[in-house]
């Protein structure tokens, strides 16, 4: 299966992959807009009554977890959760299909991926290590190169929105909460699932940023 890796270059500054793990991302598919999936009146065996799974891989960095799909799915793109976002990672594993699925405050994100505990405890390791006052500081990263965030944030932040959201997070504090509305602003109902859970997250991430300004 085509799945673009992701590289070096699609790192932000500080930033090194811990884990990697073939992996489907559970979508629900009325909410995705897609039609029934063939074979669906089975999938209720392993827990999977109108869900779908779209393939790609899961990367766990020192910042995020990122899901990066492959060309053959319905639905394609990549997204971040970023670490001091993550809420709880549980088991939520029905009958034989293992899932993991992670949770913030404004979505959760349920995977189909194996060998489970260890991803939670790596997972839970990264969000003990990562310091909360560092919080500001990658929200800066991830506005001045958005791409790298996801497709979802690079397909809302066109030029203008970028520049007002970068420029309202540099004054730290309330400013993160005027660049998340920003973004906000630039989500509608033209987004797939993958761009708007993108565009979500890091909405997230900047609303933390304004409770943990740090040195900016």
């Amino acid at each position: 299966m085509a799945i673009a890796p992701l590289r070096t270059e699609d790192l932000l500054p500080g930033e090194g992959i811990i884990l990697r793990k073939n992996a489907n991302a559970v979508i629900d598919v009325s909410e995705a807009g897609l039609s029934r999936f063939a074979f669906d009146d089975l999938l209720w065996l392993v827990g999977m009554r109108g869900k779908e799974a779209i393939g790609g891989r899961l990367y766990l960095t020192n910042y995020r977890i990122v899901f990066k799909a492959h060309r053959f799915n319905r639905l394609r793109g990549s997204y971040s959760i970023f670490l001091p976002s993550i809420e709880e990672v549980r088991d939520a594993s029905v009958a034989v299909t293992r899932q993991a699925t992670v949770f913030t405050a404004m979505q959760h994100f349920t995977f189909v991926v194996w060998g489970i505990p260890q991803l939670i405890e790596t997972i839970d390791q990264c969000r003990a290590e990562f310091d909360d006052s560092y919080t500001a500081e990658l929200a800066e990263l991830v506005l001045a190169e958005p791409w790298k965030g996801g497709d979802g944030l690079a397909a809302v932040l066109h030029y203008e929105t970028l520049n007002i959201a970068l420029n309202a997070a540099r004054r730290g504090g309330s400013g993160f909460t005027e660049a998340a509305s920003a973004i906000a602003d630039g989500i509608d109902h033209t987004f797939n699932p993958a761009q708007a859970a993108g565009a979500l997250q890091v909405i997230d991430l900047l609303l933390r940023a304004g409770r943990n300004p740090g040195d900016l």
